[in-house]
């Protein structure tokens, strides 16, 4: 048996500029001109960027061609006349895990109003703009789980998700972007040992792509500009990776997941241009639906060397706005890397290090740490450690450029967030850690404990971190998400 998932993946939307988190808040000072007249009240508002997606995943196994899940899926597709008669007010909610169909301002304000759109009142006009953006998701905070999780896949199986993509307020670049979440050997089978293709450890979990699980170099995916949103590759469509009759020719999904995961992504054209490069490229407008394909297949002509193999991924998109851009992007952010299992000199293997690097060219203070096991057990990060002249005497330690430590009285209750440089004790613990531009720090979180306090070994448990941040010379904030694995 093969499991492949792909997860919750951070949209990253912005206000006023780039993508990677809120910039420009806005000036709201009153302008005087030095002239023989003063023009009181003048003021500056930053312009808004936000990009919402919905998508359709299908999938292709020994039942043939099913629906798998969608977004939104409201509506119980095969009476569109009751869905329009419910678009305002009371929905029906029998999932029937195929996409709405979308409907626009005008559809939703004729349905309500009896009018086009451009005839309503502002404060109706509100009321239409919010019921059009429900229909789209903001990820992750829409999500609940992973978009994809399939297990047992055989050779021969495949599937695929159009993902319908929506900017608002201003042009933006799009990049297609992603990653390896995790790479299980999942033990090694007796046809699995025996096989020539097979190697690595039979114990091996991996987060980097620098790996031997198999399944990665045998499935193979195909990206597309999917016109009519159908998750299907049609002959009329514009192929990004991949798109051969013959499935062994396209990459593989630890190719594909490279070069996702490499500078901003694979950058995409809002006219469906192929060999567009990332500079110069057409901007996707605003208040138009865009649709991008992401199939995978395993293809039937393979060994043994895949059984029981499981990978976790991402998929997502990165928006940057057209204007005062050229595409070859702008934006920069924190991010969270090589995530391990620590063990400390007198305690169980219960904590966990990473890296945090900034991208930016400013320095940033790390303002908080949100941490959210995946296993409920784990109810209780607690140091537990009266020393506090190591890194084992704080919940989150930093060490950076200006280090910060946060040592909380009690712990704190799981899932939930440090604080950092706030955590009541009147000593240099009180302080949000720095990192320099370009900058990489090491942080360790401690410790993991149940709920009678005993710590858990964190070796092959997943936690979701949110790490916030601060530009200290801007002050653009951000978040950084992502699931690790000790």
């Amino acid at each position: 048996m093969s499991t492949f998932t792909i997860t919750r993946r951070r949209l990253l939307a912005g206000l006023g500029t780039v993508g990677v988190a809120s910039a420009g808040a806005g000036l709201g000072t009153t302008a005087y001109f030095s002239d023989r007249e003063s023009f009181e009240g003048n003021r500056l508002t930053a312009g808004q960027f936000d990009l919402m997606v919905d998508w359709q995943v299908t999938y292709r196994g020994p039942n043939g061609f099913e629906y798998v899940t969608a977004y939104p899926d409201q509506y119980e597709n095969e009476d569109l006349d009751t869905i329009a008669t419910n678009l305002i007010g009371d929905r029906i909610t029998v999932p029937d895990d195929v996409r709405d169909p979308l409907f626009t301002r005008d559809d939703i304000a004729f349905n309500r109003e009896g009018v086009p759109y451009a005839d309503l009142s502002d404060a109706d006009r509100d009321i239409v703009e919010a019921a059009f953006r429900n229909q789209f998701a903001d990820v992750p905070q829409d999500l609940d789980g992973p978009i994809l999780d399939v297990e047992d896949v055989k050779p021969g199986d495949s599937g695929s998700i159009s993902f319908s993509l929506h900017l608002f307020d201003n042009p933006g670049y799009i990049w297609l972007d992603g990653g390896l979440v995790e790479a299980r050997e999942n033990d090694v089978t007796d046809p699995e040992r025996t096989d020539d293709e097979e190697a690595g450890s039979p114990s091996e979990v991996a987060t980097s792509l620098d790996n031997d699980v198999e399944l990665l170099d045998e499935i193979r995916v195909t990206v597309w500009y999917d016109t009519d949103g159908d998750a299907e590759v049609d002959a009329d469509e514009a192929v990004l990776l991949g798109g051969n009759e013959d499935p062994t020719a396209n990459p593989t999904l630890r190719q594909v997941l490279d070069l996702l995961s490499t500078g901003y992504g694979v950058p995409l054209d809002g006219t469906g241009a192929v060999d567009a490069g990332a500079a110069d490229r057409a901007c996707f407008e605003n208040s138009t639906t865009y649709y991008v394909g992401f199939r995978w297949e395993l293809p039937v002509d393979h060994a043994n060397e895949v059984q029981s193999d499981g990978v976790s991924f991402d998929v997502g998109f990165y928006a940057e706005q057209c204007r005062h851009n050229d595409g070859s992007g702008i934006g920069s952010s924190v991010r969270i890397t090589n995530a391990s299992t620590i063990e400390t000199p007198d305690l169980a293997p219960v904590g966990l290090g990473f890296d945090v690097e900034n991208g930016f060219d400013e320095p940033v203070a790390i303002t908080s740490l949100g941490v959210a096991p995946a296993d409920p057990a784990l109810t209780l990060l607690s140091d537990d450690v009266d020393d506090t002249g190591s890194r084992y005497g704080y919940e989150v330690y930093v060490d950076a450029s200006t280090p910060g430590y946060t040592d909380v009285a009690g712990g704190v209750t799981l899932p939930g967030t440090v604080v950092l440089g706030s955590d009541g004790y009147a000593d240099v613990a009180d302080r949000e850690p720095i990192l320099a531009p370009g900058e990489v720090g090491y942080a360790t979180v401690f410790a993991f404990r149940d709920g009678d306090g005993d710590g858990i070994d964190m070796n092959g448990r997943s936690v979701t971190l949110t790490l916030a941040y601060r530009g200290e010379t801007s002050g653009q904030t951000g978040t950084e998400v992502v699931t690790v694995v000790g």
